[in-house]
């Protein structure tokens, strides 16, 4: 599938990882148009501010929840990426909330594209698969111990349905542990954020449970070349992959780490209790996607200091 000359839908396309998405696309791959629908609950409109003059670009705020005011944009489009979800850490709070976004309006954006024979990207999350001392590849046996899980794997399973019964073009990506600029450092999610602001701030980072739980960090930029390539390749059709880099840091590491490289002398981590059913060890596979030819290209350290470079220009601009 060419991605050129396309009308391209992107759902939660304000988001941390949608706002770049759009922006690659719109930058290197000369698209018809795109179209960006959010909600604005977890997005900003400063991700894609910049964005707003390409006479390409489209902004329309609504809810994939709504089908009615979903589907004449989905009328409109030849290609969709749905990014839009309910996170982690609403899953816990607001689990109404949750099971609405991440499986009726997953279902909605599904019937329409069925509907239109729009070919769809869905991207899931390592939240589904649980945790291993191996590393688990797409096939192994999903064991979600979040809320959060269990509705992007109904997501998954319904995509794989939508598929085998109805021949739809859809194929699934698993994003794990993904961090850079524009990542929200003020909520619950976002460790890599998190810790760069806090220490930035001369405040401790916090660390909740023991700090062994295992991260699989993976630049943004490199999340976003993995979602280009799989929907121009027709081979990955009805297909899934584990996208993530090879680094695997322990939480307690990453905040020595932060700690060290842009702390303050004596600085100390901080310990709160562990959160309920967070994954010690969701490593994944990830030869599938490799064998397309993808490899992440951003090393954990220069992702890291790019993110840290966006917080302290973002707070300038704020100021």
């Amino acid at each position: 599938m060419v991605l050129k000359g396309k009308k391209i839908l992107i759902t939660g396309g304000a988001g941390f990882i949608g706002s770049h998405l759009a922006e690659k696309i719109l930058w290197t791959l000369q698209p018809a148009s795109v179209l960006v629908f959010d909600n604005f609950c977890a997005s900003r409109h400063t991700n894609i501010e910049h964005l707003l003059a390409d006479d390409r670009f489209e902004l329309v705020t609504g809810d994939i929840r709504d089908y009615d005011v979903l589907e004449p944009l989905m009328e409109r489009c030849e290609i969709v990426f749905h990014l839009a979800a309910s996170k982690l850490v609403v899953s816990a709070q607001r689990p109404r909330l949750d099971l609405e976004t991440n499986i009726i309006g997953v279902f909605n954006i599904l019937q329409l594209a069925r509907k239109y024979n729009r070919h769809l990207l869905y991207t899931s999350t390592g939240s589904v698969l649980g945790s291993s001392d191996i590393p688990m590849d797409e096939e192994y046996s999903c064991n979600p111990t979040t809320l959060y899980g269990i509705s992007k794997l109904t997501a998954e399973k319904y995509c794989k349905f939508f598929h085998r019964e109805y021949g739809l073009p859809v194929t699934i990506l698993r994003y794990f542990h993904v961090f850079g600029p524009r990542q929200d450092y003020s909520g619950g999610a976002g460790v890599v954020s998190i810790f760069l602001s806090r220490v930035l701030d001369n405040q401790p980072t916090v660390v909740y449970g023991s700090g062994e739980q295992v991260r699989c960090f993976t630049f943004v930029e490199d999340a976003v070349d993995a979602t280009l390539m799989v929907m121009e390749k027709e081979e990955t059709v009805g297909e899934l992959y584990n996208v993530a880099s090879d680094k695997r840091v322990p939480v307690k590491q990453l905040a020595r780490i932060i700690i060290e490289k842009y702390g303050r002398p004596g600085m100390q981590i901080e310990y709160g209790p562990a959160r309920p059913g967070e994954n010690l060890k969701p490593i994944p596979d990830t030869r599938k996607i490799e064998k397309l030819g993808w490899r992440a290209k951003i090393s954990f350290e220069q992702g890291l200091e790019k993110t840290r470079q966006w917080i302290i220009e973002l707070r300038k601009k704020q100021a």
